[in-house]
């Protein structure tokens, strides 16, 4: 399996981040298109938790996540109802894993993109500009979801 290397994930955040608010807003509207399925899978999470901010990150980082799979050259299949649902027994696993045990590695060798994995982790630990985190809260809907997201979409490389 291919990996997306921090060079193309540092390429999409300069990409994504340079873009203005209706073309960021037109960049997720045609990765949307692409991946309904899964975009409705990830804002389905913010509902259940009840979250709208959840909702608003899941979408910008998808918005970097699948343009550094672009970056990388990688294709990607749309992603069907069935593709979320096998994934959802091997990923429920992996997550009691790390309640359980705090061992990371069945997600490591689920997702199998340790690169963007560890964006994602860096990400939702980081402080912003203004001196905020996440509440812990949000940080750990947030982990659940991207890592959901970024086994997906390494599932659907073609």
């Amino acid at each position: 399996m291919s990996q997306v290397s921090i060079e193309s994930i540092e390429a999409a955040i300069k990409k994504i981040d340079g873009l203005s608010e209706d073309a960021l807003d037109k960049k997720i509207e045609t990765f949307t298109l692409k991946q309904q399925n899964l975009v409705n899978y990830l804002l389905q999470a913010g509902l259940e938790y009840e979250n709208d901010d959840l909702n608003m990150f899941s979408i910008y980082y998808f918005a970097i996540v699948y343009e550094a799979f672009e970056q990388a050259g990688l294709t990607l299949k749309e992603i069907s109802e069935d593709d979320i649902d096998s994934f959802q027994d091997p990923f429920i696993l992996a997550l009691d894993a790390i309640y359980k045990d705090e061992d990371y590695t069945p997600m490591q060798d689920l997702i199998q993109q340790h690169h963007l994995s560890q964006f994602m982790m860096n990400e939702i630990e980081a402080v912003d500009e203004d001196g905020e985190s996440l509440s812990e809260e949000t940080k750990t809907q947030l982990f659940i979801v991207s890592s959901g997201m970024v086994g997906i979409l390494n599932m659907a490389v073609v």
